[in-house]
């Protein structure tokens, strides 16, 4: 009898916990759409709703080129500069238009993000410093 019982507000519990975690997908999807909508859509609200696309349109992207990662590898080159995630920004868009994978390595989509972004930084009077000519001084002397 016990048993019955138990089974019962087992099947219960389970069934109500599975409403409310749908419930709360449903309500967070809604308030992504809303971002959406509203043009007020985050970065990670973004990236979500990217990944909750990819499976009913049939994308699956092999080579992300993220913005994060190209600005992470461009600080290993150069020294921080307050325009380089816009920069860094700018040519990671155009090489997402033009991007031809040959062999699939990120590394390549990075380095042309990259050199676009010195490119852009060139036409806009703005100097970006090498890491290995920081350490020098204004004469080309060791610090």
């Amino acid at each position: 009898m016990f048993d019955r019982i138990k089974q019962s507000l087992n099947a219960a519990t389970s069934r109500l916990s599975r409403v409310r975690y749908s419930t709360a997908a449903s309500l967070m999807r809604l308030a992504r759409a809303w971002g959406y909508f509203t043009g007020r859509l985050g970065a990670d609200d973004a990236q979500t709703v990217m990944l909750d696309c990819r499976d009913p349109a049939g994308w699956y992207p092999l080579l992300i080129l993220t913005v994060e990662d190209t600005l992470q590898e461009a600080r290993e080159r150069f020294a921080d500069h307050s325009e380089l995630p816009r920069l860094i920004a700018d040519g990671c868009a155009h090489v997402a238009y033009k991007w031809e994978p040959v062999n699939d390595e990120p590394y390549t989509a990075h380095e042309w993000a990259i050199n676009l972004a010195e490119s852009y930084a060139t036409e806009e009077d703005i100097k970006l410093v090498p890491l290995d000519e920081d350490a020098r001084g204004a004469n080309g002397d060791q610090l």
